[in-house]
């Protein structure tokens, strides 16, 4: 059995079988008298050798901790723990960061400590052999380091500029301070950011900012200057007002902070430019004719000012350009328009002719038309623009061509066998080629060009009435047409021939239908070997007598006027009356009481009739066609007078001369 008797009168004894045992629950920071005493059946033996034994140290109390903000040290004071004879006083942060310090004696200061830091504080009491640790709930923020990644944004034209730096955690607030030559202006802010105004332009202002938190303030940042707005330029100039100048020369004063100036050029017509220079004056290029608003606007290397007060400036009139001639060919009117990159007042527009007489025109818009020039005459035209001010210098000329006159004294002719119409005229000056129209009233008509004063014309339709008339042109214009003059073509050839022979008169009577342009008509038959006969008519119809018997005649009809005569129509046959038999012969049969009758054969015939007659009217015919025919049925003891009659298909010859001939006797029983 071990016996321990402490110094505060607690004692504690165990029992092992062993040569140890462990004794659990001894008073904190007391000293035991430790013994062993061996325990036997019946007896026990004397305590051993008395030994000194010291219980841990019992942990500290009353932990507290003070910082001083300036020198970032804190102070860690405790109550004495019973038995330590040494502290240890560590402070640890939320990255592992350790800080230390021991002391014998009830308080120790850490002077280790890192900035921006929360701190967890453990006291360590020992004596000679063991150590007793107090979990302390004290804890310790350090001073707010000084704020890291400070900038500035100028807010070029707000006079505001906006601060910013890393946030911190633990940080209650900041104090961000700007110093101007004006004065030094804070804001707090307990986030990152921070508006300050800035009351003066073309100042450099430094910037810094500070952390507080349970009120100790961070060392100041680092110190960030910044070039506020540059001014507003003023006094702004123009100089070299000139017409046909267009180069304007402007200053202005001097503006505060200002690197360099931007100059804005704006027209009233949509030019914008802009230059630069770091200079107060400058020479500027202008197109014509604009009114333009000029304004100077200050530039640092950041920031630019407020546009100055605008200054206005006119320049003068533009010249006209991209001439284009015009002219109505006609009424001796022409006329010019052009193009302006800016509009005048009042434009005023001269033609000068070759001979130097001048026609002017005064407009406010971007053409001209002038109703006095000459035909055939060539000007030079050009153009000035006017303003309230200004003129501007010519345009660049360009040539206006009067159409040429129109042709005087035309004569004409018509060739009846060629069918070929002439038309000749007078030259007119400046034309370069004549335009020939021949019109008839049905719409047909008939151009054609020609660089001669005369031409041929030979597409006349026939019977036609034709008006000829001329204009004389060059590559821009043509004149109106001349007097018109009236020409005839030749008559149209007649249509729808049609004949046929009057047998008994023995009359060829020929139609047609009438043609266009004609005044009467010539008819004719003509026989192959050339024979004719012809018959003249102002109407569709004529007829020719004393046509030859037995012949086929080529049938044609000719159209005629005052002038020419028509093509021949189309050839029609026709054949005239068959020629009267001749020769008439008659032989008696006897026996049979038959007549054979024979006869020369006539021209044209195609086939005869017979005819037989007696006094007492007994008739006896026959037809053939052949040269002869044999009478039959004779009455006998009569007297019979024959004729012959040729026929073809249209028409009967007169009979022949009458023969006469006695039938057979009469038979006595």
């Amino acid at each position: 059995m071990a016996h321990l008797a402490g110094s505060d009168g607690h004692s504690l004894s165990c029992y092992t079988s062993s040569m140890s045992c462990s004794v659990d629950g001894l008073h904190c920071g007391v000293i035991y008298h430790t013994s062993v005493i061996a325990i036997g059946n019946t007896m026990n033996s004397s305590s051993s050798t008395t030994v000194m034994l010291a219980s841990a140290p019992c942990p500290s109390e009353n932990v507290t901790a003070t910082l001083d903000c300036y020198n970032n040290t804190a102070t860690v004071s405790w109550s004495s723990a019973t038995g330590a004879n040494t502290h240890t006083v560590t402070a640890e942060s939320a990255d592992g960061y350790l800080d230390s310090c021991q002391s014998e004696v009830g308080q120790c200061e850490l002077t280790g400590l890192k900035c921006g830091q929360t701190y967890n504080i453990t006291l360590t009491s020992t004596d000679d052999q063991c150590q007793a640790q107090t979990l302390s709930d004290v804890t310790l923020r350090t001073r707010p380091c000084k704020p890291l990644g400070v900038g500035v944004d100028l807010q070029c034209g707000t006079n505001v500029a906006n601060m910013y730096w890393n946030e911190q955690e633990g940080v209650d607030f900041y104090v961000a301070t700007t110093s101007c030559s004006v004065g030094t202006t804070q804001c707090n802010s307990t986030t990152s950011t921070c508006q300050l105004p800035i009351l003066q332009c073309g100042e450099t202002c430094q910037f810094s900012v500070t952390a507080s938190s349970s009120l100790c303030f961070s060392e100041d940042s680092s110190v960030v200057e910044l070039q506020t707005d540059p001014c507003q330029p003023t006094d702004v100039i123009v100089n070299n007002r000139t017409c046909n100048n267009d180069t304007a020369r402007l200053e202005w004063s001097e503006a505060k902070g200002a690197l360099l100036y931007t100059l804005e050029v704006t027209g009233d017509l949509g030019f914008t430019r802009s230059l630069q220079t770091n200079s107060t004056t400058l020479e500027v290029d202008l197109p014509c004719g604009q009114v333009f608003n000029f304004t100077v606007v200050a530039q640092d290397e950041r920031c630019e000012s407020a546009g100055s007060l605008a200054e206005q400036y006119k320049s003068g009139p533009c010249i006209p350009e991209y001439l284009q001639i015009f002219t109505s060919c006609e009424d001796s009117m022409g006329g010019v328009s052009w193009v302006m990159s800016s509009e005048a007042e009042t434009y005023l527009a001269v033609a000068v002719g070759e001979d130097g007489h001048t026609h002017e025109c005064t407009s406010n818009s971007t053409s001209c038309i002038w109703d006095d020039l000459h035909c055939g005459d060539v000007y030079t035209v050009y153009v000035i623009a006017n303003d309230y001010l200004c003129t501007s210098l010519p345009s660049n000329s360009t040539t206006l061509s009067m159409a040429p006159c129109i042709p005087q004294n035309l004569t004409t002719s018509f060739n009846c066998s060629t069918k070929v119409g002439s038309l000749s005229w007078n030259v007119s000056e400046t034309a370069e080629f004549y335009i020939v129209t021949a019109q008839n009233n049905d719409g047909h008509t008939v151009q054609l060009s020609t660089n001669d004063s005369w031409t041929f014309i030979s597409e006349f339709q026939c019977g036609q009435q034709y008006y000829l008339s001329v204009q004389a042109a060059d590559s821009m214009c043509t004149s109106t047409p001349s007097q018109s003059l009236v020409l005839l073509s030749e008559p149209c050839a007649p249509t729808n021939i049609t004949s046929y022979m009057d047998c008994i008169s023995n009359i060829a009577v020929v139609s047609w239908t009438g043609s266009a342009g004609a005044e009467f008509y010539t008819a004719a038959v003509t026989t192959e070997d050339g024979q004719s006969n012809s018959c003249w008519s102002d109407s569709e119809q004529c007829g020719m007598p004393n046509v030859q018997c037995g012949q086929e005649y080529s049938v044609t009809v000719i159209a005629s006027n005052t002038m020419c005569d028509s093509d021949l129509s189309v050839a029609e046959t026709l054949k005239s009356v068959p020629c009267v038999p001749s020769n008439v012969d008659v032989a008696i049969n006897c026996s049979t009481n038959q007549a054979v009758v024979s006869w020369s054969a006539s021209d044209g015939a195609l086939s005869y009739k017979l005819t037989a007659k007696s006094a007492q009217g007994d008739v006896s015919a026959c037809e053939t066609s052949d040269l002869g025919c044999t009478l039959t049925s004779l009455t006998c003891g009569r007297s019979y007078s024959v004729q012959v009659v040729a026929v073809h298909d249209f028409c009967s010859s007169l009979p022949s001369q009458p023969v006469n001939f006695n039938s057979g006797k009469i038979a006595i029983h």
